[in-house]
């Protein structure tokens, strides 16, 4: 992972009255917490910010983020976009005599100066050690599955992938490999074809599949499906019918 852009840094205590809510922005904050009460709220659930902790916070993801009025918060602070972006909340603890902890007084030693490209090393320091501690690159292969997985299309750009996880297509193919012992595209067709088959089961017609699924036709569909399960719509289901049958006599 690292910071493309560097939007802006400091280190302060927060201003009277600091809350955001319904924060939905292309860029992620980060922040190390030195002293004072916030809190970050995102789909109900409410996590109260750590001294001594840092944290990234997602983009186009909507949350609160805001801190006790008695209890202001001294933190560093940073707005960054980064390759890949941040899409979950992310929470690191900083311990002593590491080097994360090493960077983070780094950037907090430089943090006012206007040496934006100097911040910008040492916040991509600081991102590497992240990534090493946390194992994010494991992540990939979940979040591209996630992607496949929550497609409404029905279509696989490799393209589109790339973009928006912010690896090369050789490096998601071989991390999601890894992990689940097929490429994405396998995957995708599997997804695409067993959603097919529940489709066919529910009553709908292969012409009505067909652009369900984004097919071009509803013979693309039909070989398709027979590639995958090894016949036509048109067999498969009275021999998945039959099969069923001869289980309830048994």
């Amino acid at each position: 992972m690292i910071a493309q852009n560097l939007l802006h840094a400091s280190e302060s205590y927060t201003h009277k009255n600091w809350v955001y809510k319904n924060v939905f922005t292309g860029f992620s904050r980060m922040y190390y917490i030195i002293d004072g009460t916030a809190f970050y709220e995102e789909g109900g659930k409410k996590i109260k910010l750590k001294k001594k902790y840092l944290y990234f916070t997602p983009v186009k993801k909507a949350f609160d983020l805001y801190d006790d009025p008695s209890d202001q918060l001294l933190h560093t602070y940073a707005h960054i976009t980064t390759s890949p972006p941040i899409t979950e909340l992310t929470e690191i603890e900083v311990r002593e005599d590491t080097p994360l902890c090493d960077a983070v007084a780094l950037w907090r030693k430089y943090i006012h100066s206007d040496d934006f490209e100097l911040l910008t090393s040492i916040i991509n320091l600081i991102l590497s050690l992240v990534e090493a501690q946390t194992n994010l690159k494991s992540t990939l292969a979940e979040k591209t599955k996630k992607m496949i997985d929550e497609t409404d299309t029905y279509s696989f750009d490799t393209g589109e992938l790339c973009a928006k996880l912010g690896y090369s297509r050789e490096h998601i193919i071989r991390e999601f490999s890894a992990t689940y012992g097929i490429t994405p595209k396998k995957y995708f067709t599997a997804t695409r074809m067993n959603a097919g088959l529940e489709y066919l089961i529910s009553g709908k017609s292969v012409k009505e599949i067909s652009l369900m699924l984004n097919f071009s036709s509803p013979y693309a569909f039909s070989k398709a499906f027979k590639n995958h399960f090894g016949m036509s719509p048109k067999k498969y289901l009275p021999s998945l019918m039959d099969a069923q049958k001869s289980v309830k006599r048994n």
